[in-house]
C-alpha cells in the first residue's frame, strides 16, 4: 500500500526541511519504537535507557495514558503534532489550546473501542483536568526518556539534514525528493511513499515540511486531515559517519568541535549552530573561530547576525576525502 503526494510546481518551490528534531513526532515515534514487538537495532541504546529509567522513577502511569494516545498500531490524534517552529515548550503551549471540538472529533476520528477508556473520554469532553494529565504525561516522558538522549537523536537529524541539504543545493527539488528514503520514491509530479493504507493527498501550491526523525523506521508518517499543513516524516538516514567517527580524532579537533565542523555542512548562524551540537551561543562562537583561524570555515556578518559555511578545505576534511571517510559520506 502506497501514500501518493501530489506535486505542483509551485509545491516544488515550497518545500522546507526541519531544521532540528520535532519533539512531539519525536515523542509518539518513539511511543511506537516502545511498544514494537521487535527493536530496531538503532533504538536498542535507547530502550536500554527507558528499562534503566523505569526500575527508578514512577514513568508507568504517563506511558500508560500516552499509549492510550498513540497505539502500537493505527491512528493518532493530529493534534498532538501541531506545525512550529519552537521546542517541547511551545508545542506543548499548542496542544493545550486546541480547540475542545477538535480534540472530540479526532479522538473519534482514531477510536478502535466502542467504549472508549475513561481517560480519553474525559478530553473529549473538554476536562481541565484531564488536559493537565495529559500534559504532564507529556513533559514527564520528555524529560525522563528523550531529553538524556537528546545529542544521539540531534547527531542523527542533523546529519540527515546536512546531506539533503547539499542534495538540494547540487540537484534541486526534485534530487531532493528522489534521496529521501529507500521508503520513498519520486515519480513526477508525484512523490510515493510506503504506507499503511492506500491514499492521496494533493498538495495544490501549500508545499510540505519535510521531517527527518530519528525514531521514525519502516515507513514515513503524514497528518490524517489533508487540510492540514501539509506534513511528511521520515525516517532519518544513518549514512553519515559523522556520529560514528568523531571518536577517531579526539586529540585533533575534540568531539564537540568535530560535531561543529559536521554541522556546517549547510551553513547557518551562530545560533543555530549552538542548537544543531547542543552547546551555548558562546561556545558555538568560540568553536567557529577556532575553525575559521584553521581556515576550515569561512564567517560573514549578514545583518545582526553572523553565518559560518565551510571552506572548500573544511568540507573535504569534514567529508574525509583526504585521509579516509571519518565523517564523510
Amino acid at each position: 500500500m502506497e501514500l501518493r503526494i501530489h506535486f505542483t510546481a509551485d509545491d516544488l518551490t515550497r518545500i522546507t526541511v526541519a531544521p532540528r528534531p520535532d519533539p512531539m513526532w519525536e515523542l509518539v515515534n518513539s511511543l511506537h519504537a516502545l511498544q514494537a514487538r521487535r527493536t530496531a537495532p538503532a533504538h536498542a541504546p535507547w530502550l536500554e535507557h527507558v528499562r534503566g529509567r523505569l526500575a527508578r522513577s514512577d514513568l508507568r502511569e504517563p506511558i500508560r495514558l500516552l499509549t492510550t494516545l498513540v497505539p502500537a498500531r493505527g491512528r493518532f490524534p493530529d493534534f498532538l503534532t501541531p506545525p512550529h517552529k519552537g521546542g517541547m515548550e511551545v508545542a506543548r503551549d499548542l496542544i493545550r489550546s486546541t480547540p475542545t471540538d477538535r480534540v472530540r472529533a479526532e479522538l473519534a476520528a482514531c477510536r478502535t473501542q466502542r467504549t472508549p477508556p475513561d481517560r480519553l473520554r474525559r478530553l473529549a469532553e473538554g476536562d481541565r483536568t484531564a488536559r493537565q494529565e495529559l500534559d504532564l504525561a507529556l513533559t514527564v516522558y520528555f524529560r525522563e526518556l528523550l531529553v538524556p538522549q537528546r545529542q544521539l537523536i540531534d547527531d542523527v537529524v542533523h546529519s540527515d539534514r546536512a546531506h539533503h541539504s547539499r542534495d538540494l543545493l547540487e540537484g534541486g527539488a526534485e534530487r531532493l525528493l528522489s534521496t529521501l528514503s529507500p521508503c520513498i520514491r519520486w515519480e513526477p509530479p508525484t512523490l510515493v511513499a510506503a504506507y499503511p493504507r492506500d491514499g492521496d493527498l494533493h498538495l495544490r501550491g501549500r508545499g510540505i515540511s519535510l521531517i527527518p526523525s530519528f525514531f521514525c523506521t519502516g515507513r514515513p508518517i503524514t497528518l490524517i486531515d489533508p487540510g492540514l499543513p501539509p506534513v511528511l516524516v521520515y525516517p532519518a538516514s544513518r549514512r553519515s559517519g559523522c556520529t560514528e567517527t568523531l571518536d577517531a580524532l579526539p586529540e585533533l579537533l575534540g568531539r564537540t568541535r568535530a560535531m561543529a565542523l559536521c554541522a556546517l555542512a549547510s551553513p547557518c548562524s551562530t545560533g543555530e549552530l549552538a542548537v544543531r551540537i547542543g552547546v551555548s551561543i558562546a561556545s558555538a562562537s568560540k568553536h567557529a573561530s577556532v575553525l575559521r583561524k584553521a581556515r576550515l570555515v569561512t564567517s560573514t556578518r549578514r545583518g545582526c547576525e553572523v553565518v559560518h559555511a565551510l571552506t572548500p578545505l573544511g568540507r573535504e576534511v569534514a567529508q574525509g576525502r583526504r585521509r579516509g571517510s571519518w565523517c564523510g559520506e
